[in-house]
């Protein structure tokens, strides 16, 4: 999503699922993001085979795993604009699924498997990229073409699939001196919206068991929380606080990624530290994996539906000038 967004996600994060480079940035020294697939062992609590999957220069990010887990949908500016690709697991090819001048952001399959959703911004708003005329989250066939809004909902800066009717959302706020973005959970049957939080993280999911969207809540500074909630709740449950980077981090460095598991556990990271919160009421979140190896700070992270595999952003280092 969002231009100017997804360029502050990558330094610091973005304001779904974006990596993104700060817009002070000159091009040439803007740093490189990379997709990276890896095998999860959780029974052995390994992670392994990780592989750099777009090797070269450029921003790649928001990976996301098809339905039958065969092949990662990703963003990237190889094009010029944000373009949607699809690299194929067992083959190891990537090819361009779209093809258009303007951006696109944060491609995800649909429920039904007959296309994918992906935040579309023709006309950029100044202040935070995000489509400012129409609304901004479109479905698409897997051929790549336009099909029409999923939603009427204006500024949808991130969003996920909680079933194939409701969907949580990140809406960006229109008045850039407020900041007041916000979360809500969407009923496409209805249009009624569900309040989730008005301190969202980047980050939106569903539980395993697909009846309430995640998401992190922000709104102690102190301490982010990782929620969980269906449109019938009066209030969020708090599943477990968000990693603590170290003495000194900045908001924005923060982590506020996360993917869930089909065993109910959630995996976020902090740097290049993969942790674990188990599923279980009142434990927090543990280190499952580092992986030094990737050459960067870790940001968007997504599973495979059956659990084998991850795939996550990684901002790699800048280059020197």
């Amino acid at each position: 999503m969002l231009q100017t967004l997804t360029r502050r996600a990558l330094m610091g994060a973005g304001i779904a699922t974006f990596a993104a480079l700060p817009p002070a940035l000159a091009a040439d020294s803007r740093p490189d993001v990379a997709i990276v697939t890896a095998q999860l062992d959780l029974a052995a609590g390994r992670v392994t085979d990780v592989t750099n999957i777009t090797p070269g220069q450029g921003a790649n990010f928001q990976p996301s795993f098809t339905r039958d887990g065969k092949a990662i949908l990703f963003a990237s500016d190889r094009s010029g604009s944000n373009n949607v690709y699809r690299h194929d697991l067992a083959t190891g090819e990537t090819q361009a699924l779209t093809a258009t001048p303007h951006n696109l952001y944060s491609p995800t399959p649909l429920p039904d498997g007959s296309g994918f959703s992906a935040i579309r911004v023709v006309d950029a708003d100044p202040a935070y990229g995000i489509e400012r005329k129409q609304p901004s989250l479109w479905r698409f066939g897997w051929d790549g073409q336009e099909i029409g809004p999923v939603v009427p909902v204006m500024r949808v800066g991130y969003h996920a699939w909680v079933d194939e009717h409701r969907l949580a959302l990140f809406i960006v706020d229109d008045v850039p001196e407020r900041n007041a973005h916000r979360a809500v959970l969407f009923d496409r049957r209805t249009a009624v919206s569900t309040p989730l939080t008005d301190k969202p993280g980047r980050s939106l999911g569903r539980t395993a068991d697909g009846r309430r969207a995640l998401f992190v809540d922000q709104t102690d500074p102190a301490h982010w929380r990782l929620c969980a909630q269906a449109a019938g709740d009066t209030q969020a449950q708090v599943l477990a606080e968000t990693p603590v980077g170290p003495a000194g981090e900045k908001d924005p460095q923060r982590s506020q990624y996360f993917a869930a598991l089909p065993d109910g556990s959630v995996i976020m990271a902090r740097g290049t530290l993969l942790l674990r919160w188990s599923g279980k009421a009142g434990a927090g979140f543990e280190p499952l994996a580092d992986l030094p190896q990737v050459g960067g700070v870790i940001r968007n992270i997504a599973a495979s539906p059956d659990g084998s595999r991850l795939a996550f952003s990684v901002t790699l280092a800048a280059p020197k000038p």
